[in-house]
């Protein structure tokens, strides 16, 4: 990593988006709105992009779906100035360390893009150990820095004790965290890696964002991670509106909340659901299509989404008091 790419690596933080997948008519990748997404995303100002999300399609991706699909985005966003982070999960360090391998290439073949990952403990990870041994192993074989992401939804939260001890020893990997978990541990965690500034770089918000005011102001956190990239305009004007001091970031979080409340109302999928259909009415996806299951050919089925006139009208009065003004 040059001197150049260090410094900028160091000021990883902001709003980072993660994408949702498109598919097309008969089930494929629809890789042509994925990079028009991405483009989107970054038209309104974020930092980051992320791709794909556990939550949204990871398992119904094949390995060369993912690889075309990275190179959707960064063709997309070369040259923007804004960062990709490929998303690495596994089900163990092998899968970590493939999915890394392919963040590298597009960052070999895309030198006019800034390029991180996000990475989370291998699913067969179970202690600090464990996690230590996947973290030296991926520092050996990656030059991009890695946002570690501390919740799987199967493994304990590592100790902030192990993730500054891998910012100390490998400084130019690690050192940027999104802190998620469970129980009262969190914030505790935040505040222990804020502390140890400057070996931790950034520490993120991440739960979507609904403690993203309380975890900047009391805590420290230096940007979000969020599953919402259909808002991003308005998590920016969030981001500036904080970083500036400026008291309208309560009222934009409020409408933020507004939005993100909708689940609650008209239960979906975090990533899904009704969520498309507000990613397709802001001009950006095609369909409202999820991948549902293989039929017996291997193709993969589809499903679409039906929403009563009662939900429409919520979700248009939300938008319309949300985000009407955001520029999009």
């Amino acid at each position: 990593m040059t001197l150049c790419t260090l410094f900028a690596a160091a000021q990883i933080g902001g709003v980072f988006p993660l994408l949702c997948t498109p598919y097309a008519e008969d089930g494929s990748l629809d890789c042509a709105t994925l990079a028009k997404e991405a483009a989107f995303v970054a038209d309104c100002g974020a930092d980051g992009i992320i791709w794909p999300a556990a939550k949204d399609a990871l398992v119904y991706l094949s390995p060369d779906e993912e690889r075309r699909g990275l190179e959707a985005i960064a063709d997309a966003l070369d040259g923007r100035g804004v960062w990709f982070s490929p998303c690495c999960p596994g089900t163990n360090t092998v899968e970590v360390l493939r999915r890394a391998a392919v963040a590298e290439a597009i960052a070999a073949k895309h030198p006019g893009l800034r390029t991180t990952m996000l990475v989370r403990m291998a699913d067969d990870a179970k202690c600090d150990a464990d996690y230590e041994r996947q973290y030296d192993a991926l520092a050996d074989v990656t030059k991009l820095p890695v946002i570690i992401q501390t919740y799987n939804g199967k493994s304990p939260m590592p100790s902030a004790k192990l993730l500054i001890d891998l910012a100390k020893r490998h400084p130019q990997t690690y050192g940027w965290y999104k802190v998620e978990g469970t129980g009262k541990e969190i914030v505790p965690c935040m505040k222990e890696l804020v502390a140890a500034k400057p070996i931790v770089k950034t520490v993120f918000t991440g739960w979507g964002g609904r403690d993203w005011l309380y975890h900047y102001r009391r805590v420290g956190t230096r940007g979000v991670i969020s599953q919402r990239p259909m808002y991003a305009d308005l998590m920016v004007k969030i981001w500036r509106a904080l970083e500036k001091g400026e008291d309208a970031a309560d009222a934009l979080f409020a409408k933020f909340m507004y939005l993100r409340n909708l689940e609650d109302t008209i239960p979906a999928p975090e990533m899904r659901g009704w969520n498309l259909y507000v990613l397709q009415k802001r001009g950006v996806f095609r369909n409202m299509l999820s991948r549902k299951r293989r039929k017996s050919d291997g193709r993969w089925e589809v499903s679409g989404i039906s929403l009563s006139d009662a939900d429409l009208a919520e979700i248009e009065a939300r938008l319309s008091y949300a985000i009407s003004d955001e520029g999009k």
